[in-house]
């Protein structure tokens, strides 16, 4: 398996399209088909990347490219990388694309510590209610919604994917 610091998140897979074993990859808006030149995507699985050989990619929209993977053609290998993270090498990606852009969509899948209270869970996805998007959280059984506001997040380290945020009193009932 390839170091998880070796590459980038890109996106996610977000669903199965057509009749043909397509998936839809959905790319952080930093990026583009045409930023990525590589063969291989690695998927994020069981914790570690897993390279797939890219026998087709092709622009769906701005958001979204269309991927035909080699060994994911039937459909339960399909549903099984639904929602996964999308990495490619970092020495792949044009590095004019990256910019200043930020996408909170390379968080899912951090964990998440809050000031005061300790560890809380995983981000597990992103809610974009009528524009005001969320970070939820699985913690303890239960769904934890955070705004996701620059200034809750004391620091973000990448490396061990671990987030940690300051909230304000009553944001969110842990009791």
């Amino acid at each position: 398996m390839i170091d998880k610091h070796e590459c980038k998140q890109v996106g996610l897979i977000v669903k199965t399209h057509g009749i043909k074993g397509e998936l839809v990859v959905r790319l952080f808006d930093e990026f583009t088909i045409d930023h990525i030149d590589t063969e291989f995507l690695f998927i994020e699985l069981d914790g570690g990347l897993v390279p797939f050989f890219m026998e087709e990619a092709r622009e769906k929209n701005k958001t979204d490219v269309l991927v035909k993977l080699e060994l994911a053609k039937e459909e339960t290998e399909m549903e099984r990388l639904m929602d996964a993270r999308v990495f490619v090498k970092k020495e792949n990606i044009d590095e004019d694309s990256e910019g200043d852009a930020f996408s909170a969509y390379q968080l899912v899948g951090y964990s998440v510590q809050v000031v005061g209270f300790g560890p809380l869970g995983k981000i597990v996805a992103i809610k974009d209610i009528s524009n005001n998007p969320l970070f939820e959280i699985e913690f303890e059984g239960r769904e934890i919604l955070i705004p996701i506001v620059e200034d809750f997040i004391v620091n973000i380290d990448d490396e061990n994917e671990v987030i940690i945020f300051e909230l304000p009193e009553g944001l969110i009932d842990l009791e």
